[in-house]
């Protein structure tokens, strides 16, 4: 019995277990399968049904006479064979399918549909999957037997940089209770030299760029970023400020991990030499694990001679050491990782940022202007308008504002006379009448 079918039979045997634990009387089955119908239940597929009287007095029979595995589902007798996919239909898909092994299911249907000249695809979509994974046609099928996957190595450290997260232990969240680390790491293709890892307590943008930001500021401005197509890794604001750094992002093709085979076997050693070592009694929270991390990564990693390096990481590294880009000692590494988001000022002067109100100067009520700031960090706040800087937001504070003296307005210019006046001109017609 497979898993999924196991699954699917356990969980009836749950959902009919008060039938057949024990004899009863028919008026007692009866009422108890009523009961049971009388429910909604959630299957392990993840769809919300509800079973009838005979479906459940039909599987408890069925297991009083032949125990745990009638319970299961049975095989349909043409499984493997759908009818509904001629010899030339499947034909046309396979040709199709190796065409442009990218193709998603849904253009596929729709290509197939417009081909017949039909109004609608000429098989379900459940049909096609099924059809596609027992020829060998689906994507990750495809693309894993295609192209030979060669080793490939870049020939200067800094060009390119790999980077991923791994799932960390469980540590103590600040106020109690427990929570879980996430390691986000950068790795040197060619030195196999970590230019920063941490572990955060979240797996969002907010940490992948504060390692970065890290990284960076520790060993230079690589040509390339090599990441995975997650949502984190295809955000804006990473690609702004691999743009304004100088950054080309290349994102892993569709079920091909293996480019970044390197970083990966970093975490298998993380795992191995690091995790399995850690003591649970010494080392409690965030701040303890991250010290730790970067003493074995300084002390043995960096240190240790690598198989494919006939060397150290720090020893490869530092041999490439002129040909890495860093940034002009004048530069603010901080502000280039500020995000940059649109807002607009409130006729009070103020605008809404991370649930928080900012007070804008006075000059800008009723722009829209573009605001700068650190993700981590808020209580400093760039403002800029129309791409120049106009000073800094301060959070709103109402008890301060409340004591300041309230700001004259600006009486206007008084505009000269012009001696029309409704009433006296309809006066002055009356007399004339």
């Amino acid at each position: 019995m497979d898993p999924k079918t196991e699954k699917i039979a356990l969980f009836r045997y749950g959902l009919i277990a008060p039938l057949v634990l024990e004899t009863l009387p028919r008026g007692e089955l009866m009422r108890r399968a009523r009961e049971l119908a009388a429910h909604h239940y959630d299957l392990p597929d993840g769809r919300h049904t509800t079973f009838c009287v005979p479906t459940l007095l039909h599987w408890a029979s069925s297991y009083r006479q032949s125990g745990f595995a009638a319970l299961a589902p049975k095989p349909r007798s043409d499984r493997g064979h759908p009818k509904v996919v001629t010899p030339q239909l499947a034909e046309l898909i396979e040709r199709l399918m190796r065409e442009n092994p990218h193709r998603s299911g849904t253009t596929l249907l729709r290509e197939l549909a417009l081909s017949s000249g039909r109004e609608t695809p000429p098989l379900s979509p459940a049909t096609l999957y099924r059809f596609l994974k027992d020829r060998g046609l689906t994507p990750r099928q495809l693309l894993a037997s295609g192209a030979i996957r060669k080793k490939f190595e870049v020939q200067f450290a800094n060009q390119v940089w790999q980077s991923d997260m791994l799932f960390g232990p469980y540590v103590a969240r600040p106020g109690g209770g427990k929570m879980q680390a996430f390691l986000y790491a950068i790795l040197d293709d060619a030195s196999r030299l970590i230019p920063h890892a941490q572990f955060y307590a979240g797996q969002d943008l907010n940490s992948l760029l504060d390692c970065l930001r890290q990284a960076i500021a520790s060993r230079g401005i690589p040509i390339r970023l090599y990441v995975d197509n997650g949502h984190v890794y295809r955000s804006q604001q990473l690609a702004r400020i691999a743009a304004s750094l100088g950054i080309l992002i290349v994102h892993t093709p569709p079920y091909q991990p293996e480019g970044r085979g390197k970083i990966e076997r970093f975490f298998r050693t993380v795992r191995e030499q690091f995790l399995a070592s850690i003591n649970p009694k010494q080392v409690v929270t965030l701040e303890d694990l991250n010290a730790r991390l970067w003493a074995w990564i300084q002390s043995t990693y960096h240190r240790s001679t690598h198989s494919a390096l006939a060397g150290t990481p720090l020893a490869r590294w530092q041999r490439d050491i002129e040909h890495i880009r860093q940034l002009p000692p004048s530069t603010d590494l901080r502000r280039l990782f500020f995000y940059r988001l649109n807002r607009h000022v409130r006729r009070d002067s103020t605008f809404l940022l991370q649930k928080r109100f900012y007070e804008a100067p006075t000059h800008l009520v009723g722009h829209a202007i573009e605001v700068r700031f650190d993700p981590l960090d808020t209580d400093a706040v760039d403002i800029y308008f129309e791409g120049k800087l106009q000073g800094q937001a301060r959070p709103v504070d109402p008890i301060t504002n409340s004591q300041l003296p309230r700001a004259k307005s600006p009486q206007p210019f008084p505009a000269p006379s012009t001696g029309i006046n409704f009433v006296e001109l309809l006066h002055d017609r009356d007399k004339e009448d």
